[in-house]
């Protein structure tokens, strides 16, 4: 019924349609296949080549003991963070098909690597909206912070005993592919993806040229993070919690497209839980710290300590109840 409801007002307003898309097809342009589709390359030919073993295990000794994620969870992660809205998805897809996570691992990834890149952040955001590059390195920090506590509250008890670096640098020059097949293979299926983002991004453009929400802009953010964010920019920095919500939100383009890229294989209850979260503390953080880059690290060196003595806290109490545990098994005389 949706479908056809669609339908029909694509063929009431053909002027608005044909404009949204036309501007949908200029942001993929511009914007998506620039950002995403190099980080998404790159991703692709790491795990494809398992030379994300070794990075996983470097990553995980700085990651692990702040967020409890293992260490091909930190490379989705690493790559949700630097690849932007999409490349976090494809690389828990990539690692899920190649049986380096398992699915409960892989839905529980997909609540907080989700996030917004460095060149949407900092350049569409801080220098294109806002002409200022202190902005868009505010609202990056605020969504880095927001993912690492969001990753400390979903990564659940992943964390398992692992290899050396040397065993797995070792295992990764004996089964590397060859470079011709590695890179071709990882250009198919990076382009394909990119294709259904493209195809999203331009779809819900069309739709929300057509669509009441000229009044209400945080609407529109929340179907399309871009758009949203260029008319509620208009009104000055005073809007910039708003916006780093739904940034950390991503809109729902966003969320269909992690879900194409992903291949639909994962359950969404806790994707949108995650983001749920992670948009209320980003807006929380943006609203205390007023945006203030030098409030927002101090902020940020204080959040990374809590979650570090948080740690702490719970390995001392599991080792505590694991000792009393089983002194109760003993028999005793």
């Amino acid at each position: 019924m949706l479908f056809f409801a669609v339908c029909a007002c694509f063929a009431l307003f053909p002027e608005k349609v044909l404009y949204g898309a036309q501007t949908g097809l200029a942001l993929c342009i511009n914007v998506v296949i620039p950002s995403l589709l190099p980080f998404m390359l790159i991703t692709t030919c790491v795990i494809k080549s398992n030379f994300s073993r070794p990075l996983g295990i470097l990553l995980g000794k700085v990651l692990t003991p702040i967020t409890n994620m293992s260490p091909d969870g930190c490379i989705c992660f690493i790559t949700g963070i630097l690849g932007g809205y999409g490349a976090g998805a494809r690389a828990i897809y990539e690692n899920y098909k190649q049986k380096r996570i398992s699915l409960a691992e892989a839905e529980r990834l997909m609540a907080f690597c989700n996030n917004a890149g460095p060149l949407f952040v900092m350049g569409t955001i801080g220098v294109g909206f806002f002409l200022s590059k202190t902005v868009g390195i505010a609202l990056l920090v605020i969504q880095v912070i927001t993912s690492l506590i969001c990753a400390r509250l979903f990564s659940g008890n992943f964390v398992k005993e692992k290899s050396s670096v040397r065993e797995e640098w070792d295992f990764y020059k004996k089964n590397k592919p060859s470079l011709g097949e590695l890179i071709i293979s990882s250009a198919i299926e990076s382009g394909s993806a990119i294709i259904n983002v493209c195809v999203f991004v331009i779809t819900f453009s069309a739709v929300l040229e057509i669509l009441p929400f000229g009044e209400y802009p945080f609407l529109s953010g929340i179907l399309e993070v871009t758009r949203g964010v260029a008319e509620i920019s208009r009104t000055g920095t005073s809007s910039l919690p708003v916006i780093s919500a739904l940034i950390a939100w991503g809109g729902m383009s966003v969320h269909l497209q992690a879900d194409s890229l992903s291949g639909g294989l994962f359950g969404k209850k806790l994707y949108y839980a995650g983001k749920i979260c992670a948009s209320l503390i980003a807006f929380f953080i943006a609203k205390v710290t007023g945006t203030d880059i030098y409030v927002i690290m101090f902020a940020s060196v204080i959040s990374i300590a809590v979650l570090l003595v948080l740690k702490i806290v719970k390995n001392l109490f599991f080792r505590e109840y694991t000792r009393q545990h089983e002194y109760r098994q003993q028999p005793h005389s």
